[in-house]
């Protein structure tokens, strides 16, 4: 490879590293605010209103500046897919997943979502989607090690009802990316990513916003310099920059290496959820979390299986082809 192929596949893998770590930490830092010891800092449907409204915002603006063609290409049809898209993949996903951290981990919670990919080949028969032994096998792998994740305590097995709810919470979130992932591949595929996105944010802040009108006596804003700074936070760097290093290095690599790079999103979960949340891991969790990401591995060598980054939009092959 000449110098200039190789300078722009690290490049690649730098932004995709990048889009992984940052999407882990929405996991570790949405569990502070949600089930911190002070109680939530602001609720699920809240939470996600400010998050989609401060990245949509961010979005827009880099759009105007750099996309503004592209950002004013669609038309009625093609936004009104985007706003049904909106809804599946921002709002049902985004409340549910901030839901379920008020009552489960942080591992927990980045291990059913990163599920996420078997979900969205399952839904795939439907619409015809064949299935392979490989897939087969990386489902069953994958479904034994979250189970021993989500099974694991103190060095041994057993479970906690506390937590039940909110697995179940987490795994309706991981339902909806995954069916919000089908429609992008079959709504979204003549637009550019950045402007999607910008608009699927748009749709989902109004719809959010909506949602909070009707129910004002239960909302919970964040009331503390400290609670902004996590919203500020989720707003910018997971979404909006997260979002830019997954686009940026879809554009310099190949979907297959970014795919790789993505599945280190768990790991870095448990890492940072051990560090800042005290959180317990034990061996049967790591080994449990290995075993995830070789079934997730399995099932994503076919590619119509997309990729399970921290709840976003997927980008289709010939929108990576515009950029």
């Amino acid at each position: 490879m000449d110098r200039k192929t190789v300078v722009n596949y690290r490049w690649g893998i730098f932004w995709s590293f990048i889009s992984a770590f940052l999407w882990a930490t929405v996991y570790v830092v949405s569990r502070a605010m949600m089930g911190g010891e002070n109680g939530q800092v602001a609720d699920p449907v809240t939470l996600s209103l400010l998050r989609c409204a401060i990245g949509g915002i961010v979005l827009f603006c880099i759009c105007l500046t750099l996309y503004r063609k592209e950002l004013f290409a669609f038309k009625l049809r093609d936004l009104l897919m985007v706003a049904v898209l909106s809804q599946f993949s921002m709002v049902g996903m985004s409340i549910f997943v901030f839901w379920g951290l008020s009552y489960t981990e942080a591992i927990n919670s980045s291990m059913i979502m990163s599920c996420s990919p078997i979900l969205t080949m399952l839904f795939g028969l439907f619409f015809g989607t064949r299935i392979t032994i490989p897939q087969i096998s990386g489902i069953a792998v994958c479904t034994v090690g979250c189970m021993m994740v989500l099974l694991s305590g103190q060095g041994e097995l057993h479970y906690s009802w506390q937590s039940f709810g909110g697995d179940l919470l987490v795994f309706a979130a991981a339902a909806f990316w995954a069916f919000g992932a089908i429609l992008s591949k079959k709504l979204v595929t003549v637009h550019h990513d950045m402007a999607v996105t910008a608009w699927v944010m748009f749709f989902a802040s109004v719809s959010l916003l909506v949602i909070n009108l009707f129910r004002t006596s239960y909302i919970v804003m964040p009331h503390s310099i400290s609670g902004w700074t996590l919203v500020l936070y989720l707003g910018i760097f997971p979404t909006a920059v997260g979002f830019y290093a997954w686009n940026a290095a879809l554009n310099r690599v190949s979907l297959q290496v970014v795919n790789v790079m993505q599945y280190l999103t768990p790991l870095m979960t448990f890492a940072m959820a051990w560090a800042f949340l005290h959180e317990n891991v034990t061996f049967l969790k790591i080994l449990g979390a290995l075993m995830v990401v070789g079934g997730v591995a399995l099932v994503s060598r076919n590619k119509t299986a997309p990729t399970q980054p921290e709840p976003m939009l997927q980008s289709t092959p010939n929108q990576r082809e515009k950029n």
